[in-house]
């Protein structure tokens, strides 16, 4: 095995830290909101390409392809690298171009910055410098980027079902929060429920003859809302608060355009679930519901496609994955990162819970007043983007040379 402080310097000699900012430019200045990838695809495609490593491009229906490549030994253990393409559509509120990637002040701003094309160029330059430097012998390196993760995770979904993970022993997604100072080594999970309500329609004037599902549904949604949720024990959550379940009605549809009163009303809920125990939720909200003594009727029902229920997951903090990526992190930073888990679900959830591989997410990101995930004036701040590429280059490398 390489003496670490080889390996350190290694990382020095082949990142430019110019050039993954130069890239995180290009990545942020090609519009690629959900489900319309294919220009950033292309542009990722050809990078690959132009360095020699192959790239392999993988439809996936409703979205643009996922482009993968790989080097070192043909079917031998592989570390892989995750990463996303699309982003969320633009919010209202930008002062600057969120295609810009104008730099202030150190941060760049820009759609896709913080979630995730900074980490996905911090990947590919990684990806790059590994094939440079050579791998260890039987050992491998897959890199991913993917489409979709913004919508349904379709893109990691499909590299699943495509057996794109076989031999995959780690797996490093490049979605980071906190920058090199946190490591997420979970997720909860999240659980979608299909609430239904009918009560029974009459004259708009006359509301004592009917029974109203809007009014019934007003009275679930307080009723949801002050559910207690449980609180893990031990684990921080990703902004470093206590890790709690949460619940959140999403959307609410119901009512008529004539003066009727609505018969009928819907609400779509989820439950994020914290890593542990299981529990039965469903039942939780039948519960809640039935107390509420309603006279409309009321259907709860999980919602159980492919692309809906993502279940929690932790990968142990002693794994080599954990460790090894813990001792790059604080190499570069002095500082020993906090190993959180995530509120949100993501395509490790998928890749977690699906084929039982060790998973972590660590990349460029930010906290406090700068996490500004899925809003206007995402930013990020250029310091980070070298020392991350590094930190990825030197833990897959080690994880490598480990075997």
């Amino acid at each position: 095995m390489r003496r670490p402080e080889k390996l350190f310097r290694r990382a020095d000699e082949l990142v430019d830290e110019r050039e993954v900012l130069r890239l995180s430019k290009e990545l942020i200045r090609i519009p690629s909101v959900t489900r319309k990838e294919h220009d950033i695809s292309k542009t990722i495609f050809r990078k690959l390409d132009k360095w020699g490593l192959r790239p392999k491009s993988v439809p996936i229906e409703g979205y643009g392809p996922t482009v993968t490549a790989e080097i070192g030994t043909r079917n031998a253990p592989a570390v892989v690298f995750n990463g996303h393409m699309d982003t969320v559509e633009v919010m209202s509120g930008w002062r600057h171009d969120p295609f810009g990637a104008k730099i202030e002040n150190g941060l760049m701003y820009g759609l896709g910055s913080l979630d995730m094309k900074c980490g996905l160029a911090s990947m590919m330059l990684a990806f790059r410098a590994l094939s440079e430097c050579g791998l260890p012998e039987s050992s491998r390196v897959v890199f991913q980027a993917v489409t979709g993760e913004e919508d349904t995770s379709a893109g990691t979904r499909t590299l699943i079902s495509i057996g794109a993970f076989k031999g995959a022993k780690e797996v490093i997604v490049g979605e980071g929060f906190g920058g090199l100072k946190a490591i997420t080594r979970g997720r909860r999970g999240g659980s979608y429920f299909d609430i239904n309500i009918k009560g029974k329609a009459a004259h708009g004037s006359t509301p004592e003859d009917g029974i109203s599902a809007i009014s019934d549904a007003s009275r679930i949604v307080r009723a949801l809302n002050d559910m207690k949720m449980r609180q893990a024990k031990g684990p921080k959550a990703d902004d470093f608060e206590p890790l709690r379940e949460s619940q959140t009605v999403l959307r609410i549809e119901g009512g008529t355009h004539t003066l009727t009163v609505p018969e009928d009303c819907y609400l779509r809920v989820i439950r994020c679930t914290i890593p542990g125990k299981d529990e039965d939720v469903e039942r939780q909200i039948r519960r809640t519901i039935a107390s509420l003594r309603l006279k409309s009727r009321v259907s709860v029902n999980l919602v159980k496609g492919d692309a809906d229920l993502f279940q929690p997951y932790v990968t142990s903090a002693s794994s080599r994955l954990v460790r090894t990526a813990s001792k790059w992190a604080e190499r570069m930073t002095g500082s020993r990162p906090m190993l959180v888990i995530g509120k949100s679900e993501a395509d490790d959830n998928r890749i977690a819970y699906d084929l039982g591989l060790p998973v972590i997410c660590i990349g460029p990101g930010e906290s406090g007043q700068l996490c500004r995930y899925h809003q206007c004036e995402e930013a990020i701040s250029i310091g980070q983007l070298g020392p991350v590429t590094k930190v990825y280059f030197a833990t897959a490398m080690e994880l490598c040379q480990r075997g």
